[in-house]
C-alpha cells in the first residue's frame, strides 16, 4: 500500500520535471504548448488531484525560476490547472485519449484564456507602478478574448502531439502498469474499494 503511493509520488516527481524541462525548450513566444502534451499525457493514467498537482507545481517553479515568467505569474496558473483539471475528468467519463485532449483545450484553450484576461488586467495594473509598458498591456488585455488564440493553438499544437505520443504509449507495458498503478487510486476516491 505504501509502496504504490511512493510510487505514484515518484511518477508524479517525473512528470514534474519533464513537464518544467521540456516547456521551456519547445516553446513559441506565449504558447507553451508542451505543458498541454504533458497534461494530456498525465490525464490518461493520473487522477484529478495527481494532474492538478502536477500542473499547480510545475506553474508555482516556473514562476519562481525562469525569467520573464514573473511578469505574467497568473497566466501560468490558471492557464494550466483548468486543463489539467478537466482533460482528466473527460478521459476518467469516457476512456477516450481524444477526450482529454478535448478537455485540455477547454480547460486551457477557451476556460483558461477567458479568466486570464481580467486576472491579468488586475496583476498588471496593480504591479504597473507607473511602468506605461506594463499600463499598456493592461490595456490591451481588456478584450476578453485577447490570450484566446495563443492558448488555444497551444492547445491544438499540443494535443497533436500528446496523441502521437500516446499512440505509441499504448503499446508499452510500463505504461499499463502506470495506468493500473492510479486506477487503484481512483477506485479508493470513488468509494469502490
Amino acid at each position: 500500500m505504501a509502496n504504490n503511493r511512493v510510487h505514484r509520488l515518484t511518477v508524479l516527481a517525473i512528470m514534474i520535471a519533464l513537464d518544467f524541462l521540456l516547456t521551456p525548450l519547445f516553446r513559441i513566444e506565449g504558447m507553451a504548448f508542451m505543458s498541454s502534451v504533458m497534461d494530456i499525457i498525465a490525464a490518461t493514467f493520473m487522477t484529478p488531484l495527481y494532474a492538478v498537482a502536477m500542473a499547480l507545481i510545475v506553474a508555482i517553479m516556473r514562476i519562481l525560476t525562469q525569467a520573464g515568467v514573473a511578469s505574467v505569474a497568473p497566466l501560468a496558473i490558471i492557464g494550466s490547472v483548468p486543463g489539467a483539471f478537466l482533460a482528466t475528468c473527460f478521459y476518467r467519463l469516457t476512456k477516450k485519449p481524444i477526450m482529454a485532449w478535448f478537455g485540455e483545450f477547454l480547460g486551457t484553450g477557451i476556460l483558461g484564456s477567458l479568466l486570464s484576461a481580467p486576472v491579468m488586467v488586475w496583476f498588471w495594473t496593480i504591479s504597473a507602478h507607473g511602468d506605461d509598458e506594463l499600463l499598456a498591456k493592461a490595456s490591451q488585455a481588456q478584450s476578453l478574448v485577447f490570450f484566446t488564440p495563443r492558448f488555444v493553438l497551444a492547445t491544438l499544437i499540443g494535443g497533436f502531439m500528446a496523441m502521437a505520443v500516446l499512440s505509441g504509449l499504448k503499446y508499452s507495458t510500463h505504461f499499463m502498469k502506470l495506468k493500473k498503478l492510479y486506477a487503484l487510486e481512483s477506485l479508493k476516491e470513488d468509494g469502490l474499494q
